[in-house]
Order: structure tokens, then sequence, then C-alpha cells
């Protein structure tokens, strides 16, 4: 259930396969048939402000190794695209949130020649950003809005949980992602 086949840099092309989190449920959060959602049709969530999700924008490599290469973690360029990506979907993920925050993971599309050449590869959804004392955590879903180079819905799906700490002491962004076959760590430090 994961993210990875992941190749050095200069040999072969980077691979995500499965993009996949801490497997868990989040109470609560059912699913939204109509927009928007209410409160009759959703329970309340905490409200995150796009200045704490901004903190975790940025490219994560896989256990902070420069050697493999990286995903990023971008905002959507529009509350438009941010929804029109949640209705592709809407029929097999139910439960993702058109009020609130996504942020859309890229990956180099293969033959990339320069680190912008990226493609829109996942979502992270349903976003609940909390700080706790040093550090910020983010509790989202991913891995079942995988779509492939072209664009297409990709039939490797697999929802996941997926938490973020980042430590503001240290700087470093920690998303750890896992499942049925094991752990991942995907690592950004802030300022690179």
């Amino acid at each position: 259930l994961f993210w990875l086949q992941v190749s050095m840099r200069s040999m072969a092309q980077v691979s995500f396969v499965v993009f996949i989190s801490l497997v868990g449920a989040v109470a609560g959060v059912g699913s939204c048939e109509t927009w928007p959602c209410t409160s009759e049709s959703q329970p309340e969530m905490t409200v995150t402000s796009d200045s704490l999700i901004d903190k975790f924008c940025g490219k994560y490599y896989f256990n902070d190794d420069r050697n493999y290469n990286f995903v990023a973690a971008e905002k959507f360029k529009s509350e438009e695209e941010k929804v029109k990506m949640i209705r592709l979907f809407k029929p097999s993920v139910p439960k993702a949130r058109e009020d609130m925050p996504a942020l859309k993971i890229m990956m180099l599309r293969p033959g990339a020649r320069s680190e912008d050449d990226l493609f829109v590869h996942d979502t992270l959804y349903n976003i609940v950003v909390r700080e706790n004392g040093s550090t910020l955590v983010m509790d989202c879903w991913t891995g079942d809005m995988q779509l492939t180079v072209d664009g297409k819905i990709s039939r490797n799906q697999a929802e996941g949980k997926t938490i973020i700490t980042l430590d503001k002491s240290t700087g470093k962004a920690s998303m750890d992602i896992g499942g049925g076959f094991g752990k991942e760590k995907w690592v950004m430090t802030l300022g690179e």
C-alpha cells in the first residue's frame, strides 16, 4: 500500500505506485452527497487557516535522503481546481469534503529534465492542523485520489491516513505514512 518504488535520481526515474498512509479512521467524518456540506450533513471540523497549511508546502524527500527523489505538497491554484479534483473522485471517495482544505501532491514526470517538470499525482484532503507546543501536526487522508502522468484516474488507489509533524525547533516536517506492509517517512526541511 505505498507511494513507493523509488529509484536513485541519476539512475531510473522515480515511480510511485500507491501513496498510502497510516490506516485509521477519523471519527465522525461521514459522506456528504450535496454541496455545500452543511452542519446537518457533516460534523463540525476544526477550521485550519491558510497560513498554517502553507507551512506544510514544499519538497519531501524519502527518509530525508537527497539521493532519492522528492514529492512536493502544493496548494491548488484555486478553490475551483481543488473542488474539481474532489468531485472527480467523489463516487469512490465520498468522505472527501469540498469545504475542507486540501493540498495536491506533485511528482516528477518520467524523463523530467528539471525539478519543475511535475504532474499532480495525488491529494492530501480533509486537512486539519493543530498546534502542539513547538510542533504543528497535520492530519489528513490520501492515497485514494491518485492520477497518472496523463491526468487519468490511476488504478492504484488505496485510502490511508497521513500525519505530518512539523517541528518548529528543527525546521523539519515529517510525513509519516504506512499501512499493511510497512511504513515510509518523507521529510521536508523548511527553507529549502
